[in-house]
């Protein structure tokens, strides 16, 4: 003859389930904001390493085409513009065209930033320059509607406070070269 033995129950009691939920919610309260602020550095440094690429880019070209190339803001992927008050909105790379906001042809490659959080924004000789670089067939930089030698920058901001530093300067001399330097703006864009 078998006897039964009654089993306890499985499973969790309330109490055990109520501590697992409160443990899961402090973690996520602290991991939430590290994690946003790991996205939107990611965002920076991705969109500055894409600018500066594609000023190496024009470079090479403008020296393996022995020609000029301009590298300039575009909002149409088109012909080089003047941006907005609220930032670039795009970049393209094309044979040296006869004048700002006229169609040039070929454009060997464009690019789209996206708007917020992201800003970038030229510095102030780039912006006197129509925000367009021309690159010599000697690989040099210079403005775009003259032959004077062209040095600046041009900045990508994250308007973030978790994001520190927040801003990646791409910085440009009149020889062609470029560099990412790194300045933190207390999660402003200036």
């Amino acid at each position: 003859m078998r006897t039964s033995r009654i089993r306890p129950g499985r499973g969790f009691s309330l109490m055990e389930l109520l501590v697992t939920i409160a443990v899961l919610a402090i973690t996520l309260a602290i991991a939430v904001p590290s994690f946003t602020g790991v996205i939107g550095n990611s965002k920076l440094r991705g969109q500055a390493s894409e600018i500066q690429t594609a000023l190496a880019y024009a470079r090479t070209e403008a020296i393996r085409l022995n020609q000029s190339v301009v590298f300039c803001h575009s909002n149409n992927g088109i012909n080089c513009t003047v941006p907005p008050a609220t930032g670039w909105e795009g970049w393209l790379v094309s044979a040296a065209g006869a004048a700002l906001a006229t169609p040039v042809v070929p454009v060997l490659r464009t690019g789209i930033i996206p708007a917020a959080p992201i800003r970038v924004s030229s510095g102030a000789n780039l912006a006197a320059a129509t925000h367009a670089i021309r690159f010599t067939p000697q690989g040099l930089a210079r403005g775009f509607t003259n032959n004077i030698p062209l040095s600046d920058l041009i900045r990508v901001c994250i308007a973030q406070a978790s994001v520190n530093p927040n801003t990646r300067d791409i910085q440009f001399s009149s020889g062609g070269r470029s560099r990412i330097v790194t300045t933190d703006n207390a999660g402003i864009c200036p």
